[in-house]
């Protein structure tokens, strides 16, 4: 999901990127960002126009059958000899549950015998598990476990700071802490003084940095005007800094740089047209390491209008981005990586694509556990081809149990109500179907908007 723009210590700090979060694909230094260059835009418009007939009013984004399927979503001939026919059994439900309870727990003792992971991470650490809670269909024990060890790796990061004063803040340390902030908002009881601390710490960095562009790194006007070329580099730090800023929204009192409110749907609409060319145009496929990094890029928009997916995922939303997923899916099975195959189910299911009402859902989730059993019923002991233990570093080991845990999870998705992050992004982003006087669930069906299997909105997890 997203590794650390820079490894950080206790003395080593961030400098402006934001201190959570880069893809996974940026595990190699040979992974790097190149500016796209207009063919690929075309090429972009290209694959959209292709999308399958009808998904704009298809009812359900989700597809019963690989025969339902257009042709450019179909696993290769090949590849679907390897691919079981029959349904999801209540048997492998039982598997992906127990498969859910070892990735937790897995993460949790990794901590416990080695807490300078929780440094190494920074807010990732946190993240890898409050996001287990996300959308949850899990029991109570389990949830109450994740929220109980997201709130100690916290603790732990933000202790160091309760002796700072608002005036030893830089600029460079706004990355490192607004989402300390953040997620002190949320995870601390209300007039928690740890959240004040913290809330006073960010808002002097802010100050401190002026200007959006100075606190984020980047001059993002031009690129999100079209003025200059966007590598996906800085297009995947707007992303995460998006997302901060959305989440920055709902804790009081914190202030944020001049336009970090309007961010997000800025970037929004510049990412609608954004290339995400398929792995079919790539040298070598999914292989590629360029198409690798897009997709990882690919996975992390969708947590905008979802908020890591806790929120409903629309078709309408962007249909370049779902076309994306469906049509590289079975490439990126094919090409086997568990993280990533792992984002992408995870994507799919924020449709209310499940198991037993999606095959792509299906046959992702069927691989992952049989990855998990090649692990010896363990996540963070399988290891990629060709991986060695020497190169798997923190990150690498808790990257694999927390993208597993999420792609086999079941989930009861949360309605975007005011008050939400889902309701923050749904006064910029409208719903498709329901309105106001007629809340999801009880309206007519729209593609991706509560389709048959799926947990209706007003549900508690």
């Amino acid at each position: 999901m997203k590794e650390p723009a820079t490894q950080k210590t206790a003395t080593t700090k961030p400098t402006t990127t934001p201190s959570a979060k880069k893809s996974a694909a940026r595990k190699s230094a040979a992974r790097k960002s190149a500016a796209r260059k207009s063919w690929t835009l075309l090429v972009l418009l290209l694959c959209v126009s292709c999308a399958a007939p009808g998904i704009a009013d298809a009812g359900s984004p989700c597809v019963v059958e690989r025969a339902d399927m257009p042709q450019g979503w179909r696993p290769s001939a090949e590849q679907e000899k390897k691919l079981a026919e029959r349904p999801w059994t209540e048997s492998e439900a039982r598997e992906a549950a127990f498969s859910i309870r070892t990735g937790l727990r897995e993460m949790l003792d990794f901590y416990a015998r080695k807490p300078s992971a929780v440094e190494d991470i920074w807010e990732d650490s946190v993240a890898s598990l409050v996001e287990v809670t996300y959308s949850s269909a899990n029991t109570a024990e389990l949830d109450a476990a994740a929220s109980d060890g997201a709130r100690r790796n916290l603790s732990r990061l933000i202790q160091p700071y309760l002796k700072r004063t608002p005036k030893s803040v830089e600029c460079g340390e706004y990355g490192e802490i607004l989402p300390l902030a953040v997620y002190a908002g949320s995870r601390y009881e209300d007039n928690d003084a740890r959240t004040a601390r913290m809330v006073k710490l960010s808002n002097a960095a802010a100050k401190r940095c002026g200007s959006l562009e100075a606190a984020t790194g980047i001059d993002h006007g031009p690129v999100i005007a079209g003025e200059k070329p966007a590598t996906d580099e800085e297009v995947f730090d707007l992303v995460i800094w998006s997302l901060l800023f959305i989440e920055g929204q709902l804790v009081p009192g914190l202030e944020m740089p001049p336009g970090a409110t309007e961010l997000p749907a800025r970037l929004w609409e510049f990412l609608r047209t954004y290339p995400l060319p398929d792995a079919s145009t790539y040298p070598g496929g999914a292989h590629n390491e360029d198409f690798i990094e897009n997709a990882y890029l690919a996975t992390h928009i969708a947590y905008i209008p979802t908020g890591n997916h806790r929120f409903p995922l629309y078709v309408q939303d962007s249909t370049a981005l779902y076309q994306f997923h469906r049509a590289n899916f079975y490439a990126v099975l094919e090409m086997g990586e568990l993280d990533l195959v792992a984002e992408f189910v995870d994507s799919l299911r924020q449709y209310g694509c499940t198991p037993a009402n999606d095959r792509q859902v299906l046959d992702g989730t069927r691989y992952l556990l049989d990855l998990f059993h090649a692990g010896g019923d363990s996540w963070m002991a399988y290891r990629e081809p060709g991986e060695e233990d020497a190169e798997v570093e923190s990150y690498d080991f808790i990257h694999k149990a927390w993208t597993a845990v999420l792609g086999v999870r079941e989930r009861t998705i949360e309605p975007a109500l005011p008050g939400t992050y889902g309701g923050i992004v749904r006064s910029w982003l409208p719903a498709p179907g329901p309105s106001a006087a007629n809340p999801p669930g009880t309206g007519p069906s729209a593609a991706g908007a509560y389709p048959p299997g799926r947990a209706q909105a007003g549900q508690s997890p």
